[in-house]
């Protein structure tokens, strides 16, 4: 690859924005289940909206104005993954679960062996991915081994769109 001013000066990312129909529910959550911070909120704008940081990764959310159609299924494609120290990966994971939330997972990164994935939704059904870099795939492998159990597969949110379609037609 040539060096270019976009190779040698961009350095990561910085937000991502998307709709959502209730703003304090989305607050609540992103704060309460991933420790998010909100930055600013402007309820006055004709399409309210907010910035919520996690780690130094920014959302940019919107409530959805009245006239944007919203899509019956969001893609698989759509998603964000945070990064979790692997020694605390287990320990997040439950505290998730104990709001309430349903998570899908530890799956192994069948291209990366050590990385290990889980999955869950938020209140506006986008998926959330927690991601955990273990030093090797044995680490990684005792974490599934020690999960296998409660992976809760159902819920098809790994498989990508097509297996997800094919679990809610057998349910």
């Amino acid at each position: 690859m040539t060096d270019t001013p976009a190779t040698k000066n961009i350095n990561g990312i910085s937000h991502s924005g998307f709709y959502v129909e209730d703003l304090d529910r989305t607050t609540e959550f992103y704060t309460k289940v991933l420790g998010a911070k909100v930055a600013w909120r402007n309820d006055q704008s004709a399409n309210p909206l907010m910035k919520l940081y996690i780690g130094d990764f920014g959302l940019s959310i919107i409530k959805r104005p009245p006239n944007e159609p919203k899509g019956s299924d969001i893609p698989h494609a759509i998603h964000w993954a945070y990064r979790v120290d692997p020694a605390k990966a287990e320990e997040t994971i439950e505290y998730i679960k104990s709001c309430g939330i349903k998570v899908e997972g530890p799956v192994g990164h069948k291209r990366e062996p050590g990385i290990l994935n889980w999955f869950f939704l938020d209140p506006d059904n986008y998926r959330v991915e927690v991601e955990a870099r273990f030093a090797t795939a044995k680490e990684g492998e005792e974490v599934l081994e020690r999960n296998k159990a409660h992976r809760n597969e159902e819920m098809g949110l790994y498989g990508g769109d097509a297996n997800r379609a094919k679990l809610k037609q057998g349910a």
